[in-house]
């Protein structure tokens, strides 16, 4: 006997079901992923900023700006700490090193 009338209800209240779980656990787990990952990328930065206020400082300067990524990171030394100003997500952070 063939059953050619569609989609039970059942069926249906399955399938969406399966939507919900599949996609309320991948989009907070991509969501954290992506958070996780602009986390690093402004460690990098950061990173970045140090070295190059390094090389600055050899030519006398003691503080600075570096634009990375439309983000600003401003530096400055006051000896034996090296700082690094910065926005992540529209909260400032800084980020110091002893040398």
């Amino acid at each position: 006997m063939n059953s050619n009338q569609g989609f039970s209800f059942v069926e249906t209240i399955l399938t969406v079901s399966i939507l919900f779980i599949v996609f309320g656990t991948l989009l907070p787990l991509t969501n954290r992923m992506m958070f996780q990952l602009a986390e690093k990328r402004i460690e990098l930065h950061v990173a970045i900023t140090k070295n190059q206020a390094a090389t600055s400082l050899q030519n006398g300067m003691i503080s600075g700006v570096v634009i990375l990524d439309d983000v600003v990171y401003s530096w400055s030394w006051s000896q034996p700490k090296l700082c690094v100003q910065y926005m992540f997500f529209e909260v400032s952070d800084e980020s110091c090193d002893a040398y």
